[in-house]
């Protein structure tokens, strides 16, 4: 039986106002907040997505970061439930959270915020998006587990309940941001790097 090897085809790391895709930079700003950074970062990856306005902080980082990491990748070649999608995050959704509860302390109340007061929104926001309909899963751990996310990738893949995968690590809370994201392919042998261990630890510590 032939080895099973996926192969990262794409990466995108945000962070610090700056957007680099395959570990080369392609839009950077110089100290905005990240309401500013995420709106220009938005027109510079020319985007058409009006809803995009009306996300939160957490799911406009994830849609950034997925815009730029599936850049170019034709998707329909796959059924949408052969796509999968996994991130790992350190904050859930605390920063809505935040502003929502602060609205209740006032009296007040906002469906628009309150739907975005569980993190997995985020991935799902992702998954609308660019019409993903496969095994969908947020973890929340204090850091970047790259172990826990590696072995249930790859199982996704062993079980076939999946031919391709987006996978990395987005957290958002008061301003303090960072995405990374990777798309994966079982099939595709002619990727950046195969999809190890070793190797997303490298990219994701090279920045």
């Amino acid at each position: 039986m032939e080895e099973l090897k996926p192969h990262i085809i794409q990466y995108c790391h945000i962070s610090n106002s700056s957007v680099f895709f395959n570990g080369k930079l392609v839009y950077d700003a110089i100290a905005e907040d990240f309401e500013t950074f995420a709106e220009n970062a938005y027109k510079h990856l020319e985007s058409r997505y009006p809803k995009f306005y009306k996300m939160d902080n957490l799911s406009k980082l994830g849609f950034l970061c997925a815009e730029q990491t599936l850049k170019n990748i034709n998707l329909s070649k796959y059924k949408p439930e052969n796509i999968a999608i996994n991130i790992i995050n350190k904050n859930s959704s605390i920063d809505t959270d935040i502003r929502y509860n602060n609205l209740i302390a006032k009296g007040a109340s906002s469906p628009a915020i309150f739907v975005y007061s569980l993190p997995n929104i985020m991935a799902g926001e992702i998954c609308i998006r660019h019409n993903i309909k496969g095994d969908n899963l947020l973890f929340v751990s204090d850091k970047y587990d790259i172990n826990l996310q590696y072995n249930y990738s790859i199982s996704l893949f062993e079980m076939n309940v999946c031919e391709a995968l987006i996978c990395g690590w987005i957290d958002y809370v008061e301003g303090n941001y960072e995405a990374f994201l990777m798309f994966i392919e079982k099939n595709n042998h002619t990727g950046i790097l195969p999809f190890t261990n070793r190797n997303i630890q490298q990219l994701y510590k090279n920045f």
